[in-house]
């Protein structure tokens, strides 16, 4: 397996290296841990400018720190590598993703807040809509209990795809939620008069049921995909806005992380719209994974091959 540890040095990202070096790892995986030093011009101006060399003495002084976090992520038959880089965070952890190729990119929470978030872009939001990887966001250093959102949606297939095939998930108990978002009902008036309000109503009430029912059959599929895995799981159906259900499932649960595929929408239609995984991202107060579901011209996920069945396709 390959990890791409981001860390900016600070605290939140110790949280990030202490989950890291908690997790169970196939021997011949690779840690790469990045960080980038940021030109005043890069992060105080709007236009494009060229980037200065990287000073000497703050070179140094990186890679000692990253030489000491190596030493602490060190066991054996897992390599450790270190790079740091001068520019923009996202563009540096974003560009060494496609030299590295990780199978996860895991990254501290810098607690900017969700207003600051929303309003300027945070680094990991951009790392989350530009990168192809799942990215973690850590927030608890372990991962000892997951809430796994599922609508039956591809995206929330590729969140399912990640857990049940990566390592650091071996012993994790899952908690598969699915949320119902049942509109307030908004009846408007016909002008031909063939229609009444009642019958606008039952039509509405029809359409609950059904939404309610294909959750249902979602949350089934997902929990015996992953039962048949030898996945610890359990599973309920909520009824609300699914940012906020999924907080609070996990809450309850006293989770450790909030798994969530997302469709990976960018530029203003994400930032305009959002989504349930930007605002889960924003608001959820423990580690949030994002996986994107493969666009529709793109060879879907890896296989997941189990007693020699295909699952959670």
């Amino acid at each position: 397996m390959r990890i791409l540890l981001a860390t900016d040095l600070s605290s939140d990202s110790e949280i990030a290296q202490t989950l890291v070096m908690g997790m169970p790892l196939p021997a011949g995986s690779r840690i790469r841990v990045v960080h980038a030093i940021e030109p005043l011009n890069a992060s105080a101006t709007f236009g494009v400018m060229p980037l200065p060399e990287m000073p000497s003495d703050i070179a140094d002084d990186a890679r000692r720190e990253l030489a000491k976090i190596a030493r602490t992520l060190q066991r054996a038959c897992v390599t450790i590598e270190t790079a740091a880089r001068t520019g923009r965070a996202a563009d540096v952890i974003v560009d060494e993703s496609l030299s590295f190729a990780p199978d996860l990119i895991v990254m501290g929470n810098r607690g900017r807040g969700a207003i600051a978030s929303t309003l300027l872009g945070s680094v990991s939001a951009e790392v989350i809509d530009r990168a192809s990887a799942p990215v973690l966001i850590a927030r608890r250093p372990t991962l000892a209990g997951v809430v796994l959102a599922e609508d039956g949606s591809e995206s929330a297939a590729a969140g399912a795809r990640f857990v049940a095939a990566y390592a650091p998930f071996a012993n994790t108990a899952v908690h598969v939620v699915s949320v119902t978002d049942v509109p307030y009902p908004v009846v408007l008036a016909d002008p031909t008069g063939t229609s009444t309000a009642v019958d606008a109503y039952a039509t509405y009430q029809m359409s609950v049921e059904a939404t309610r029912a294909r959750q249902e059959v979602a949350l089934s599929a997902r929990l015996l995909a992953l039962r048949e895995l030898g996945i610890t799981t359990t599973g309920e159906r909520r009824e609300g806005d699914a940012a906020s259900e999924l907080i609070a499932a996990a809450a309850a649960r006293r989770a450790d992380c909030i798994v969530i595929g997302s469709r990976g929408q960018t530029g203003l239609r994400r930032f305009v719209l959002g989504s349930v995984a930007r605002s889960v991202l924003h608001h959820a107060p423990c580690s949030v994974l994002v996986a994107h579901a493969p666009a529709p011209t793109e060879p879907a996920d890896r296989e997941l091959v189990s007693s020699g069945k295909e699952v959670l396709a």
